[in-house]
């Protein structure tokens, strides 16, 4: 989390200090604070850097960029509980929150008796962020020790807004008053910074829920289940499972003993990325793919909705080799899409297993993107559960990929951001892991 200092800002808020939010394409929040008296200001997480750098050399100011010791552009990095002025009346401390990034540092503004505390990844309204590069225990010292003991008025502005997302799992693990009240606000409300404060976060029966007593196993169960009810939040729970308007447990548990499954233990990858009507371009859904390579040029592909026992198969896809691609005629060519933009952009992941540190795993999926650049996919649809779909209703429909960056601006782009954080990956540092990945002749159909 860093920010920019401005001379003779301009913007909007409190008595003391005037504030501008930004929300951004996706949900991220981009802060400009200005001290009324001087002018001065700062840019807090500007989403797009280059845009706001030229403002810190205005009339050759050459003011500061500060932020955590890795963040991009960075001139000065505070020490933990450092403080320093902007202009006349605000005074600001670095609390250093390391988990989320190791260079994680949250901003407590004061103006008299008015606080404000800028939470960046590490504080949500109603949650936290992942645990990217750090531990339970870090975690739990970040919240519990340092944002906990903040005055419980200090009002939270987070870097993003996941409080709907939040909402979902905290009313499977409270049921209380205050949560209520915020599910009511969240549903009500687009934009929730600034609206709670460091009181509203703390509720100490939520460790009930987990089944812990050690305040570090209470965080880091709490993560873990956290992150479980994020993979299911996409479908309803198996006892509320429709089927065209029948409602019942699914029979997916019964197995008899003598059946042979050779064909789906042949599955050796499951991909993830999102599918594009073909005729509909505009539409866009999600899709695991669960992989058997029948030999160096062919692929074939089941491809359900979610990661989970009860998902719903929703297609197929059949990947082919550029050597085979090239035999096809041009008719059959019009139904096979490339996975160039997929791969070079990050949005096609292999989720990694449980365990298993993301720096290992990376290496793997990278290794196997260098394969997968080169192929071509045919897909067709049969369960449309973008639109609520109860069974697979009407014909095949055939798919596409995504193909440029403009795809991704508005509704695709919010849902690729969701897939990110219930997976715990990023895209773009997917991107940069695959910069050096050559772009093979992409065969037009």
């Amino acid at each position: 989390m860093e920010f920019t200092m401005v001379s003779g800002g301009h913007a909007a808020f409190t008595n003391f200090h005037r504030l501008l939010e930004r929300v951004g394409s996706s949900n991220n929040y981009a802060y400009l604070v200005t001290d009324e008296s001087s002018k001065d200001a700062v840019i807090i997480d500007p989403a797009n850097p280059p845009e706001v750098t030229p403002l810190s050399h205005f009339k050759g100011a050459n003011l500061p960029v500060i932020g955590g010791k890795d963040c991009e552009g960075v001139t000065k990095t505070p020490k933990h509980e450092e403080t320093f002025k902007i202009g006349d009346r605000i005074s600001v401390t670095a609390l250093h929150t390391p988990c989320h990034t190791q260079d994680s540092i949250c901003w407590l503004m004061e103006d008299g008796d008015e606080k404000v505390v800028f939470t960046g990844d590490t504080l949500f309204i109603g949650g936290c962020g992942r645990f990217f590069e750090g531990t339970p225990a870090e975690m739990h010292t970040a919240l519990n020790k340092t944002l906990a003991a903040l005055p419980d008025q200090t009002k939270v502005y987070p870097g993003h807004e996941y409080t709907k997302q939040n909402v979902k799992f905290l009313t499977t693990v409270l049921q209380t008053d205050p949560v209520k009240k915020l599910q009511a606000f969240a549903e009500n409300n687009q934009q929730t910074q600034g609206k709670f404060t460091i009181g509203d976060e703390k509720d100490p029966t939520v460790q009930k829920a987990t089944g812990k007593t050690d305040p570090v196993d209470v965080m880091g169960k709490l993560r873990e289940m956290k992150n479980n009810i994020n993979s299911h939040i996409t479908i309803m729970s198996s006892a509320e499972q429709e089927t065209d308007g029948a409602t019942g447990t699914p029979l997916t548990n019964k197995i008899l003993p003598s059946q042979s499954f050779a064909p789906v233990k042949s599955i050796c990858a499951h991909l993830n990325a999102f599918h594009v009507y073909a005729d509909e371009p505009h539409r866009s859904v999600e899709a695991n793919h669960y992989c058997t390579h029948l030999n160096e040029d062919v692929r074939q592909c089941l491809i359900y909705d979610t990661p989970l026992p009860n998902a719903r198969l929703i297609g197929i896809e059949y990947m082919i080799s550029a050597t085979l691609y090239k035999t096809l005629d041009a008719t059959e060519r019009k139904l096979w899409h490339s996975h160039v933009f997929e791969v070079k952009s990050g949005m096609l992941i292999m989720p990694g297993p449980n365990g298993l540190p993301r720096d290992v795993w990376e290496v793997a999926e990278t290794k196997e993107m260098e394969d997968v650049v080169g192929l071509y996919g045919k897909t067709y649809h049969f369960w449309q559960v973008d639109r609520g779909a109860k069974l697979p209703l009407g014909e095949p429909v055939l798919m596409g990929s995504f193909t440029d960056a403009v795809q991704l601006e508005g509704g695709a782009g919010e849902m690729l951001r969701e897939r990110d954080e219930r997976y715990g990956v990023s895209t773009e540092r997917k991107k940069g892991k695959r910069g050096y990945i050559e772009v093979p002749e992409v065969h037009e159909g």
